[in-house]
């Protein structure tokens, strides 16, 4: 496993480096505003499949992703609603997972068979640096087993999560709380996990939420 701490290493280089591996791919844990997540080529369906065996997560439920920018999403989504355009102006980027139809690209494995992908496109981080890099969707799930934990520190998901090629470590992150949820498929949209985004601050898009 290769670990590249991000606070002493060339990071335009490094993050090269991982948008390399994950185009091979492989996974890379990297941090977030909450919890270390695995990072994996999401249209890749066998790095996907790649992650669930190494969180041990059930196939039945989804993983979502993160984009560099709200300019992607059309790439993966289908039919994008007046309401979903409003919630991609007013709320991204932040801590919010918005849920969009997906287009007919998307791996299965990645939405559960769902027909539904969970975007979030996060403010300026290494989530944000790694997503840009890459140039198009990373699985944004939490680097831990499922049922357990998440994890903080690249020294645990190493300990943890030995199938990971690679983490970028970027020192602790702070834990909670993790983004907010909302389903855009619907409308008015609705709240499916409270989080970092509150419900007074959606409501001040939607009303109605």
């Amino acid at each position: 496993m290769r670990i590249i701490d991000l606070r002493t290493a060339d990071q335009p280089e490094a993050f090269k480096e991982a948008a390399r591996a994950l185009r091979e791919g492989k996974l890379v844990a990297y941090p977030t505003e909450s919890f270390y997540a695995i990072g994996a080529d999401a249209m890749n369906e066998s790095a996907v499949k790649a992650v669930f065996g190494a969180k041990k997560r059930v196939s039945e439920k989804p993983l979502p992703v993160i984009l560099g920018d709200e300019s992607q999403i059309g790439r993966f989504t289908a039919g994008i609603s007046g309401g979903a355009k409003k919630a991609i102006k007013e709320l991204f980027p932040g801590p919010v997972t918005l849920i969009f139809h997906a287009s007919a690209d998307v791996p299965s494995a990645l939405t559960a068979g769902t027909g539904r992908v969970a975007i979030r496109v996060p403010k300026q981080g290494v989530a944000s640096r790694l997503a840009t890099a890459f140039g198009g969707a990373v699985t944004a799930t939490s680097a831990n087993i499922s049922g357990l934990p998440g994890l903080t520190n690249a020294e645990d998901v190493a300990a943890n999560l030995p199938n990971v090629f690679m983490v970028l470590d970027g020192g602790a992150t702070p834990g909670p709380p993790v983004s907010t949820i909302l389903d855009v498929t619907v409308s008015p949209p609705r709240i499916v996990r409270e989080g970092a985004l509150s419900r007074d601050a959606i409501r001040r898009v939607f009303p109605g939420v």
